[in-house]
């Protein structure tokens, strides 16, 4: 699973989301939070009664790390921009300065 809106083909896949959920970017703040409908929230048992918002960024770490250490160089080998090389250096990828 890799290119544009794999981040939340892999969290609906593992979650079992419904086609509601998305991603929403916080410019403010430089971060991705998951939005759920009330569905999800309240009644999938994949995501539990909490408090969604605090805790999907712990399981989705657990998501992404998992589909991060299958990742080979051929899958960010096109990656070339400052914004991109940065996520790959966080990420553990590429070594930093």
């Amino acid at each position: 699973m890799r290119g544009r809106g794999a981040a939340l083909q892999l969290l609906r896949k593992f979650l079992c989301l419904s086609a509601g959920a998305e991603m929403v970017y916080a410019p403010g703040i430089n971060a991705y939070f998951l939005r759920l409908d009330d569905v999800d929230r309240w009644s999938n048992k994949r995501v539990g009664m909490l408090d969604a918002t605090a805790t999907m960024p712990f399981k989705s770490v657990e998501v992404f790390q998992a589909e991060i250490a299958t990742w080979t160089l051929q899958d960010y080998a096109h990656v070339h921009d400052a914004t991109g090389m940065n996520a790959l250096i966080r990420l553990g990828l590429l070594p930093g300065n």
